[in-house]
Formats: C-alpha cells, sequence, structure tokens
C-alpha cells in the first residue's frame, strides 16, 4: 500500500489581546491563521503489532519518543477507534520546534482531520474536538484551516473571506500579508 501524502501548515497568531487576568492565568483573544509553511506527513496502513512514527528534517532532533502522534495514536487506541488497525508515520519537519508555529500540534490535528476523513475512523465533530483538547490545547486550531479568533474560554470565532495560507517570502524571512 503506498503512503498518502498530507501537508500540516503552520499557525500564526496575528494578534494577542490580554483582556483580563485571573489568579494564575490571563484571560487573552488571539487571531489566528495559518501559512505555507508546512511539515510534510506520510501515512500508511501497515500489518504490525505496533505503529511505526518516525521523524526527519531539519528540526526532528529534539522529539522524543512521547510526542502529540504518539499521544494521538494512544488515545485513538483507548476509545477503540481504530479497529486494531496500524499506521506508519513519517514526518518531514519544517516547522521550527518551540516558535510558536503550532507544528506538532497541527501535524496531530493533520492526522486526526485525515482519519475521519477517509473514514478509517468514524467520528463525530464533539468527539474530535474531546480527542484533541486530551492531546495538547491548540489542537483544536489544526481541525480546520480557517482565520479565526480563539478566546480564553476555548471558543472559536471564525472569520470568512480570508486568504487560507498565508504566503511566505523566502529570501526576506518576512511575513507577507496581502
Amino acid at each position: 500500500m503506498p503512503f498518502s501524502r498530507i501537508k500540516s501548515h503552520a499557525k500564526l497568531n496575528l494578534a494577542l489581546n490580554v483582556i483580563s487576568k485571573s489568579k494564575s492565568l490571563h484571560n487573552i483573544e488571539s487571531i489566528i491563521s495559518f501559512v505555507d509553511l508546512h511539515d510534510i506527513i506520510l501515512i500508511k496502513k501497515i500489518k504490525s503489532k505496533k505503529h511505526l512514527i518516525s521523524f526527519n528534517g531539519k528540526f526532528s532532533r529534539r522529539i522524543g519518543k512521547k510526542n502529540t502522534i504518539s499521544k494521538l495514536f494512544e488515545i485513538l487506541e483507548k476509545k477503540k477507534f481504530l479497529k486494531n488497525q496500524r499506521f506508519q508515520i513519517k514526518i518531514k519537519k519544517s516547522i521550527p520546534d518551540r516558535a510558536g508555529l503550532g507544528g506538532g500540534s497541527m501535524n496531530a490535528a493533520s492526522i486526526l482531520r485525515y482519519l475521519a476523513h477517509k473514514r478509517i475512523i468514524n467520528i463525530k465533530n464533539k468527539e474530535m474536538l474531546k480527542i484533541s483538547k486530551l492531546i495538547g490545547s491548540d489542537v483544536m486550531l489544526g481541525l480546520n484551516h480557517k482565520s479565526k479568533i480563539l478566546n480564553s474560554r476555548n471558543k472559536i470565532k471564525y472569520f470568512n473571506n480570508v486568504k487560507k495560507n498565508l504566503p511566505i517570502n523566502r529570501k526576506t524571512k518576512f511575513w507577507l500579508f496581502d
């Protein structure tokens, strides 16, 4: 069986508004969009006793055995969504780690979206949202690539008529918003 190819786009927080402060955290609103920068995920079903997950590329060095992808598959198995199916996943990391671009979270969201879209798992949107929250707080942002506002209560409001992925001028390394 050949690999399926998924692009996992980086998210960008365009603005952050601190509304108030609670005892330990700030209540915020953030405007989020997606950019052209992406990791490439190759995925295929395999006959194996366990999932095979590997990372390569410039930003793969610090990724350990416990990561968002392994966490996603642990949750899917625990909830019996995979029905003894195993996968080989290869991720070429082009999104810098620890840069606030959501690389690992967007990878997990992209794989979850793929599995649901291809009907490999039978899952409703509410359950996808619950699973994404178990993996990490910003995974839910990658369940679709619409520009959005996220508030401190994890409520999302979507924008209409916004470019899906903002281009990067690779020569000057500036973000372009035209």
